[in-house]
C-alpha cells in the first residue's frame, strides 16, 4: 500500500497505482491537517464573505449570492449540470490517474475538503472504481466538464465501468454497498476545479513518446548497418563536440548498436537523414525531459481554485483564486512534443525512401528480386509519406484560440483534451510509420549480402525474421505491418538507453 500525504506523488507511485493496481492508504496527520483547515475555512465562511462555489455561484454568476437553504444543492448541481461532453470514453487509465491526482491534491490542506471526501475517493481508487469520462468536446476554463463526468459517479449520478460494461453508477454503488456521498460545502466545486487530467494524459503520452523514439532510434540503426552507409558522423566524439548533451546520447546508443557493423571506415558522405539522427532525436529527448520535469511537479502540488490560506508573513487568511486550473504548461509541453516528433517522422520517412533507392542502399531497386516486374515493398514509403503529411497536420498548434465562455468571465481556455487528442493521434502515425519501415528493414537484412547476425541488431533481425516472411513474390503487406507494429506496441523492440 502507498499513503499518501500532502507531499503528492511521484512517477513511480502513480505507476504503481493507476498501472499496477497497488492499493491507496491516506496518512492520519494529513488527514487531521485537512480537518483543522476546513474547521478554520468554515469559521471564515460564517463571517459572511463571498465565498465562490459556496455562497456565490460560477462564472457569470459569481456575484449571485446563493442562500443558505440552497448551498447543499449548489454543491450537488456542480457535478451534473456541467457534465455534458460527448464522444468516446477516455481510456480507464487516465480516468483514474486523474481521481488519483485530484486526491494528492486534495490532502494539501488548502483546498479546504473534508477527510470523509478523501476516504471516499481513496476506496473508489482501491475498489477499482472507473467511471465512463467522455473524450469531449470540452470547451471550458480547466476541467469542469471531464470532472464533472468523472466525480458525479461517486454520488450515484452518471456511468461507469463494471467489468467491461457500462453500468449507472448508482446500480454499481448498490452492488457496491455503499451510499451515495453527498457533497459538503466547498466540496462540489473543488471535485470540478483544477487539472488533473492534464497531468494523466501528459504522463499516458510522454511515456509512449519516450518509448516510440527509443524504437525510432534502434530502427535507424538497423538501417545504417544493412547499407553499410558510413555512420561517422554518428560517432560519440563528433556527439562531445557539439556540447548537445541529449543529441550526445544519441550518439551513444547508435555507437552501442552498431559496435560490430561494418560502417566505421572512410566512406561517401551519406544523405543528411543519415547523419543528423543524434540531433532530431537528441531534440525529441530534451523535449521530453522538458514535459516530464513539468509533470513530476505537477504531481507534487495542487490545481484548485479557490484555496483557503491561514494568515501569514503579512498576508491576510482567506479565500485566493488561483489560475492553476489552467494547464496550459502541460499543453505547451505537448505541443512542443508534437513538432518534435513530427521531425522524428520526417526523418523516418526520408530513411526510408533512401533505403529503397539503390543509389543510396546498393541494394535492388524497392528492395525486390525482380525491379522492373515487381513493386517490392514501395508501397510502404508511399503509406510513410501520407502518414508523415497527416503529422504535419497534427503538429500544428491547437490551443491559441482564446474564446469568450460564460459571458466573458471564462475568457481563455488551454484545450487540453483538443491538444491531448492531436498528440495521440500523432504518435500513432509514428508508430505506424516505424511499424513500415521495419518491414522494409527485413526485407532490406533478407537481400543484403553481409547478414547481420551478432549484437541487438542481430537479434531485432532474427524477431523480424521470426516475424514476418520475406517478399519473394508480391503480397498486400497490411498484414506485415500489423505484425510488426505488435512487436512495437508490446515493447519487443528495444528503445532503452
Amino acid at each position: 500500500m502507498i499513503e499518501l500525504g500532502d507531499r503528492g506523488l511521484t512517477r513511480e507511485e502513480y505507476d504503481r497505482i493507476v498501472n499496477g493496481g497497488e492499493l491507496v492508504g491516506l496518512r492520519p496527520e494529513a488527514l487531521a491537517e485537512l480537518q483543522q483547515t476546513r474547521a478554520q475555512m468554515l469559521a471564515h465562511i460564517a463571517t459572511g464573505v463571498p465565498a465562490y462555489g459556496v455562497t456565490r455561484g460560477l462564472g457569470h454568476l459569481a456575484g449571485v449570492s446563493v442562500s443558505t437553504d440552497d448551498q447543499a444543492e449548489l454543491q450537488a448541481s456542480l457535478l451534473t449540470a456541467r457534465a455534458a461532453g460527448f464522444g468516446d470514453p477516455l481510456p480507464a487509465e487516465i480516468v483514474r490517474g486523474a481521481m488519483l491526482v485530484r486526491l494528492a491534491g486534495f490532502l494539501h490542506g488548502p483546498v479546504g475538503v473534508t477527510p470523509t471526501l478523501c476516504q471516499v475517493i481513496a476506496d473508489r481508487l482501491n475498489g477499482g472504481w472507473t467511471p465512463c469520462v467522455p473524450s469531449g468536446p470540452y470547451g471550458a476554463a480547466g476541467e469542469i466538464g471531464p470532472l464533472a463526468h468523472l466525480f458525479q459517479t461517486i454520488t450515484g449520478e452518471g456511468v461507469v465501468l463494471v467489468d467491461g460494461e457500462e453500468k449507472p453508477a448508482a446500480e454499481a454503488l448498490a452492488f457496491a454497498g455503499v451510499e451515495p456521498y453527498v457533497p459538503q460545502p466547498k466540496e462540489g466545486i473543488a471535485l470540478i476545479n483544477g487539472s488533473p487530467f492534464a497531468t494523466a494524459l501528459g504522463i499516458s503520452l510522454a511515456e509512449k513518446a519516450a518509448r516510440l523514439v527509443g524504437e525510432a532510434t534502434t530502427a535507424a540503426a538497423l538501417g545504417i548497418a544493412v547499407t553499410r552507409s558510413g555512420a561517422r558522423a554518428l560517432s560519440p566524439r563528433v556527439g562531445m563536440m557539439t556540447g548537445d548533451a541529449f543529441a550526445l546520447q544519441v550518439h551513444v546508443r547508435l555507437a552501442k548498436l552498431l559496435q560490430d557493423a561494418d560502417v566505421w571506415g572512410d566512406r561517401s558522405q551519406p544523405p543528411v537523414s543519415a547523419r543528423v539522427v543524434p540531433q532530431v532525436h537528441g531534440a525529441a529527448r530534451r523535449t521530453l525531459a522538458a514535459l516530464d520535469g513539468l509533470l513530476d511537479a505537477r504531481l507534487r502540488g495542487t490545481t484548485d481554485s479557490p484555496l483557503y490560506f491561514h494568515a501569514d508573513d503579512g498576508d491576510e487568511s482567506g479565500f485566493y483564486p488561483s489560475g492553476a486550473f489552467h494547464a496550459i504548461d502541460v499543453v505547451i509541453g505537448l505541443e512542443s512534443l508534437a513538432d518534435a516528433v513530427c521531425h522524428v517522422l520526417n526523418l523516418l520517412e526520408k530513411r526510408l525512401h533512401r533505403l529503397l533507392d539503390a543509389r543510396f542502399s546498393g541494394l535492388p531497386e524497392q528492395l525486390t528480386m525482380r525491379p522492373g516486374v515487381q513493386a517490392g515493398v514501395v508501397a510502404l514509403h508511399k503509406s510513410v509519406a501520407g502518414l508523415a503529411a497527416e503529422a504535419r497536420v497534427l503538429a500544428l498548434p491547437a490551443s491559441l484560440a482564446a474564446i469568450d465562455t460564460s459571458s466573458g468571465q471564462e475568457d481563455m481556455q488551454s484545450f487540453t483534451f483538443l491538444v491531448a487528442s492531436r498528440v495521440g493521434r500523432l504518435l500513432d502515425t509514428l508508430e505506424e510509420a516505424l511499424a513500415c519501415e521495419l518491414v522494409a528493414l527485413r526485407q532490406a537484412a533478407y537481400l543484403t549480402e553481409k547478414k547481420i547476425e551478432t549484437g541487438e541488431l542481430g537479434e531485432l533481425v532474427h524477431l523480424l525474421e521470426e516475424t514476418v516472411e520475406p517478399v519473394e513474390l508480391d503480397r498486400s503487406l497490411g498484414e506485415d505491418v500489423a505484425q510488426a507494429r505488435a512487436l512495437l506496441r508490446r515493447g519487443a523492440i528495444s528503445g532503452s538507453f
